[in-house]
């Protein structure tokens, strides 16, 4: 005879629930197997943990794995996985750090972390196909393309930090350069070619000029209000083929 299915429902969703909260029993669990689910919680607490450790590369550095790694079982312990996609956890990580009183002497570790998650997130974005390429504008010719929109490739995105260096600390990370945390605010493109993710620092003129591009606003109207070089950003933006689509302007005829 066949059982409904109806039987079972919520079953698994009560279970992984309760892999996350150390005072639920899920139905169905005695005396003599309520261990066997504390294994599960550990397990899915120290692959968590290894996903964020992977995730987070640059606060790892700045704070060693053995901090990393007890900082991570906090959040693991007080942030439920919103996603069974290991790749997906660790958004809510750089508000979880700037709210950690053990890292209040680190107040720049929030925005590292806001660019770590920026640089796995490019990594396993989705791919959109063709980009479009420098010939588009010649195509549309000046007046078209000041009236403009761009729209962006999944694996692209900007990191700003009002008040410290990112820029610098990711150089010193890849080269040893020393980073001064005086240095100030700074802002990095994020973007990924072939299978590496590539950062650029940008000037906040830039920055301004990207974050603004990034919203859909105009490109003449982002130049204008931003003062930025639209030569220098417009050449990176098509030479690394980040730009998915140049969209005009929808206009309704008027009778």
């Amino acid at each position: 005879m066949l059982t409904s299915p109806t039987r079972y429902e919520g079953l698994l969703d009560r279970f992984a629930a309760s892999l996350a909260d150390d005072a639920s029993t899920p139905c169905g669990v005695t005396a003599e197997t309520r261990e066997r689910v504390d294994i599960y919680r550990n397990n899915v607490r120290l692959n968590r943990i290894a996903a964020l450790t992977d995730a987070f590369a640059n606060v790892v550095q700045l704070v060693g794995a053995e901090y990393f790694r007890a900082l991570a079982r906090a959040y693991v312990e007080r942030t439920p996985a919103k996603s069974a996609n290991l790749h997906d956890d660790g958004a809510e990580l750089p508000a979880f750090i700037r709210g950690f009183e053990p890292a209040a002497d680190l107040p720049y570790l929030g925005d590292v972390a806001e660019v770590d998650w920026l640089l796995h997130r490019v990594y396993f974005a989705a791919d959109s196909g063709a980009a479009a390429d420098s010939s588009a504008l010649a195509e549309l010719g000046p007046e078209r393309f000041a009236a403009a929109s761009l729209r962006f490739v999944p694996s692209v995105g900007l990191a700003r930090s009002a008040a410290w260096p990112i820029a610098d600390i990711l150089q010193m990370h890849a080269d040893g350069t020393p980073a001064h945390l005086g240095a100030g605010g700074q802002s990095v493109l994020i973007w990924r070619e072939a299978f590496s993710v590539r950062w650029q620092a940008l000037g906040q003129a830039e920055a301004d000029a990207m974050a603004a591009l990034m919203t859909g606003m105009a490109v003449q109207a982002v130049f204008t209000q931003t003062n930025a070089d639209p030569s220098s950003l417009l050449a990176q933006l098509f030479g690394h083929r980040l730009v998915l689509a140049i969209e005009e302007p929808i206009h309704e005829d008027r009778h």
